[in-house]
């Protein structure tokens, strides 16, 4: 951990041990299980867009989520030595925005919008882009991180697989939690 470089924390699967995309369709079709039918329409307009179409139809209770308490103590550790911390997420920015206010931990917030899905090879692009090549620290748990870490000064794992593990064995890495069936 340096304090000079930010930490940037991943939401799905790595703050939270559930995803919200999920979370926000569960209560939709809950709701409204008619709307199965338009998902596939939604979709075709980019997973931002489905995202934004599901925000309009449900509220998930923020603080009723199941919380990472691994995460959550390595994000305040870094806090107290006074690292920024971003929440950076391929959810919606509404839900991203929600968790940030209750966690109280978050110096900024990026996430998706209906025209771009931060994820993947957009999100390691986004922070290149806005704190340079290895000018940050990652805290992720799935595959779809890796070029993140890639591009991060530390690879920080959470809740992962061996298959992450191996994948990232090159990187400079810490490994906070790993998934329970190997």
């Amino acid at each position: 951990m340096n304090k000079n470089i930010p930490l940037i924390v991943d939401l799905d699967h790595t703050l939270i041990d559930t995803d919200l995309l999920v979370e926000s369709s569960i209560a939709t079709l809950k709701k409204s299980p008619w709307l199965v039918a338009l998902y596939p329409f939604w979709l075709l307009q980019g997973k931002g867009y489905l995202k934004a179409q599901l925000i309009q139809r449900c509220d998930i209770n923020i603080s009723t989520l199941p919380y990472n308490q691994t995460t959550v103590d390595y994000i305040n550790k870094c806090k107290k030595a006074g690292t920024q911390v971003i929440l950076a997420t391929a959810s919606h920015e509404f839900y991203a925005r929600k968790v940030a206010k209750h966690m109280d931990l978050f110096d900024d917030v990026m996430a998706s919008n209906k025209h771009f899905n931060l994820s993947s090879h957009n999100k390691a692009y986004k922070l290149v882009e806005r704190f340079g090549e290895q000018g940050f620290d990652y805290i992720g748990d799935h595959m779809r991180d890796l070029p993140v870490w890639q591009a991060s000064n530390l690879a920080i794992l959470v809740n992962v697989s061996t298959k992450v593990i191996r994948k990232t064995q090159h990187l400079n890495t810490l490994i906070l939690s790993k998934k329970n069936n190997f």
